[in-house]
């Protein structure tokens, strides 16, 4: 199983609504797509003090590679990706992704 996390550092709170529409796009993937059990977004409560730079950010569960790799060439992914690119600061340096497989 590969968890996908995505933690975004927005270029300024206006671009919240192109965000949460990211997130809308995002949450019609797993009914479409075999593989992609879980989605789930929300705000980063940074309780340790480690990453405030990311406030807010999303996590898909992924079955294996083959899924993650579907994801990622899905065209509502890309809609999805270039709203981000363009809501964060500096664009995709903006965003940080790690996938953990467990």
């Amino acid at each position: 199983m590969l968890y996908h996390l995505v933690m975004l550092e927005p270029d300024d709170p206006g671009a919240m609504p192109w965000i949460e529409e990211a997130m809308a796009i995002l949450a019609t993937l797993p009914a479409q797509l075999s593989g992609f059990t879980e989605f789930r977004h929300g705000p980063n409560r940074d309780f340790e003090q480690k990453s405030e730079r990311y406030p807010y950010g999303f996590l898909c569960t992924f079955t294996d590679k083959a899924a993650l790799d579907a994801y990622t060439a899905n065209p509502d992914h890309r809609r999805a990706g270039a709203l981000l690119v363009a809501s964060c600061k500096n664009g995709a340096d903006g965003i940080f992704v790690v996938d953990l497989e467990v």
